[in-house]
């Protein structure tokens, strides 16, 4: 007579328990390691080479999340807005217009603004060079330790409690605006902007 361990049903347990055991083995060997969520805003402006970036003159808002605005603001957002040609707009404080551009903007609870618009119609690199000239109320350009280049030609500036970037990609005149004068903070937040208009 043959001895449990010789058993045909102890083999077959034996088996199965040995079949599992590198079962797991292999899938805990495949599985993927947990990583951290990813910054949204790793991106220095400075590592990217903005000018042979492409946008489209498209709604982009959808593909820029809400928790990369937070990132920029540094608090959740509170109150965020988009818009596209034809619709009439808050496009600042004092001016409400219809609106040229696709656009969006996210606000803080602090109050801190987070905006980025991209004109409809198509923009010669003639006309980019009369928009970059062209400063908005209240905006003064930013000389003294100018960004790194946000398409071309790029204009940089100082709009009260905001830094506002902005330049040309291809046919798209796009730009940028945070509530920030920390100008690596702005550039990571114009690099989400750029990636998620292209």
């Amino acid at each position: 007579m043959p001895s449990p361990i010789q058993s045909l049903p102890f083999k077959a347990l034996l088996a199965v328990i040995l079949t599992a055991v590198c079962v797991g083995i292999g899938v805990a060997r495949t599985t993927p390691a947990k990583h951290a969520p990813t910054n949204p805003l790793a991106t220095r402006l400075a590592s990217v080479d903005t000018t042979a970036l492409t946008v489209r003159r498209a709604a982009f808002c959808t593909a820029l999340p809400d928790a990369t605005a937070a990132a920029a603001l540094g608090g959740p957002v509170t109150q965020k807005a988009s818009w596209r040609p034809g619709q009439t707009v808050q496009l600042s404080e004092k001016v409400k217009d219809v609106a040229d551009e696709y656009g969006c903007s996210w606000t803080s609870a602090a109050g801190g603004l987070a905006r980025a618009w991209v004109f409809a119609p198509p923009v010669t690199a003639a006309r980019a060079a009369k928009l970059a000239g062209d400063k908005p109320t209240g905006c003064t350009p930013l000389t003294s330790t100018p960004p790194p280049a946000y398409g071309s030609p790029t204009d940089a500036l100082t709009c009260g409690d905001s830094t506002l970037l902005r330049g040309l990609f291809g046919d798209a005149w796009l730009s940028c605006e945070l509530s920030s004068h920390d100008l690596d903070l702005v550039g990571r937040w114009c690099v989400a902007v750029a990636r998620a208009a292209g």
